[in-house]
């Protein structure tokens, strides 16, 4: 409801407010000016009870705006609708954040150039956009993502591999030939919907990779 609209819904009674009313009022709007806007950064588990209180007071204000001409009240309820609208933002942006991390439970041999590694033991996969059984990330909604991925080599063997954007190398790894050696990469990729990511080997001949989950593969949702 704007400033104009609650002129000209004033009732012929507003001079019958009480002024514990209006003071009542006045305080209920202050503390929850404060409060929203103390809560903003807060954590997702407590956004969805900010949002709960916010539409408490939300009808104790536009109650008091029809009644009351005093414009303070009437910016009061602008900015409530704002802030509650902002809440409603950042609860749907949280809820919807891609992220996994899964890895490698055997020993892997990668036998050819075409060779996708499928890290099988899946902690996590909000938005389950990693699928174990094909070993590719597929984006469930376009952004800015960071990945990470660390092959350890089975023995005193070496490992060439390379993560994906789709069909096309988008960063190489090495990991060199010693005692169970190790490699890490992270790639910070821009994504559109359904974009594949993955990692495989790229060499012609047969390497292995450590399982017992020493290697893994993780990613996440940065922004939009």
């Amino acid at each position: 409801m704007r400033i104009s609209e609650c002129k000209q819904n004033r009732r012929s009674d507003v001079g019958n407010l009480s002024e514990t009313r209006r003071f009542r009022t006045f305080v209920y709007l202050n503390l929850l000016n404060h409060f929203l806007c103390a809560v903003i950064d807060e954590t997702m588990f407590f956004v969805s009870t900010r949002i709960l209180f916010a539409v408490y007071f939300f009808g104790q204000v536009k109650a008091a705006c029809t009644v009351n001409e005093d414009i303070t009240t009437c910016r009061n309820e602008n900015l409530l609708r704002i802030l509650l609208n902002a809440l409603q933002t950042k609860n749907q942006n949280n809820i919807k954040r891609p992220v996994f991390f899964a890895s490698l439970t055997k020993d892997t041999t990668l036998t050819n150039i075409t060779t996708i590694l499928k890290f099988d033991d899946v902690r996590t996969n909000i938005g389950n956009g990693y699928d174990s059984t094909t070993g590719v990330f597929t984006a469930p909604k376009s952004g800015i993502y960071k990945f990470n991925c660390l092959i350890r080599a089975k023995g005193s063997n070496e490992v060439h591999f390379q993560l994906n954007k789709n069909d096309k190398l988008y960063t190489w790894g090495y990991v060199s030939k010693g005692h169970y050696n190790s490699q890490t990469i992270s790639s910070v990729v821009k994504l559109t919907k359904m974009d594949r990511v993955y990692i495989k080997h790229r060499k012609t001949f047969s390497q292995t990779v450590s399982g017992d989950n020493s290697s893994t593969f993780s990613g996440n949702f940065l922004q939009e």
